[in-house]
């Protein structure tokens, strides 16, 4: 393989990455609205060619967007609220690494003082526009995108050490936070939910997560060859 078709599925593995990060972030962040829907059904149901179903997740979700009614967005909302937010008072997926991580399940915990150093490692504070606790899952999954995102301009750039240095604070990040308790996180949202939209994204999210390390690993290796 040539080192531009190297260079080139490199730059595609990080796309993808960066994007599956994005999408997650932004549906665990705040409830579906309408043009989030509509971006979906684009993608999936309506937008010109059929696109290829990469995982069972991505089937059920398909199979909900195709189910399309008038309530849609409200039931969604009503979704949102229990799973992520009532979950405070009875069964649910509080998203919140300290939750899951701490054995009180309090929030504020040591997990978010760990990931905070990770963020301000990298010059990152919080939004004041989203003002939940640093270590609540869509500040993670945004946190990764954004060193997916360096990794590919320090590859546009041609630095690839950099590049590699960039992979290796992307896979700490995965083995030390992420997965350390989104796969129960995970598993809770799939369990509480009522619509197949929040079941399709669990399924969605931990079929991701769990290829992760594998997926860096072999960017390292690829990234390695065009050092030599």
């Amino acid at each position: 393989m040539t080192k531009e078709n190297t260079l080139a599925n490199i730059t595609k593995e990080l796309d993808y990455r960066l994007g599956m990060y994005a999408f997650l972030a932004r549906v665990f962040r705040i409830e579906i609205d309408q043009e989030f829907l509509d971006q979906l059904n684009e993608i999936y149901i309506t937008g010109e060619g059929e696109r290829q179903l990469s995982s069972a997740g991505e089937e059920i979700l398909v199979n909900f967007l195709s189910r399309h009614h008038d309530n849609l967005i409200v039931d969604l909302a009503v979704d949102y609220v229990k799973v992520f937010i009532g979950a405070r008072q009875k069964a649910g997926a509080l998203p919140y690494e300290s939750y899951y991580t701490s054995k009180e399940h309090l929030i504020m915990q040591e997990a978010r003082d760990q990931v905070v150093m990770f963020y301000r490692a990298e010059g990152l504070d919080r939004s004041d526009q989203f003002t939940e606790p640093e270590d609540h899952i869509a500040f993670e999954l945004e946190f990764m995108a954004y060193l997916c995102q360096k990794s590919k301009d320090y590859l546009d750039s041609n630095q690839f050490v950099d590049a590699l240095i960039g992979l290796r604070k992307q896979r700490a990040f995965v083995e030390t936070h992420l997965l350390n308790w989104t796969p129960d996180f995970l598993k809770d949202v799939a369990q509480s939910a009522d619509t197949d939209f929040y079941k399709a994204i669990a399924k969605i999210a931990s079929d991701f997560l769990m290829k992760e390390i594998q997926s860096i690993e072999l960017l390292e290796k690829q990234i390695n060859s065009l050092k030599n």
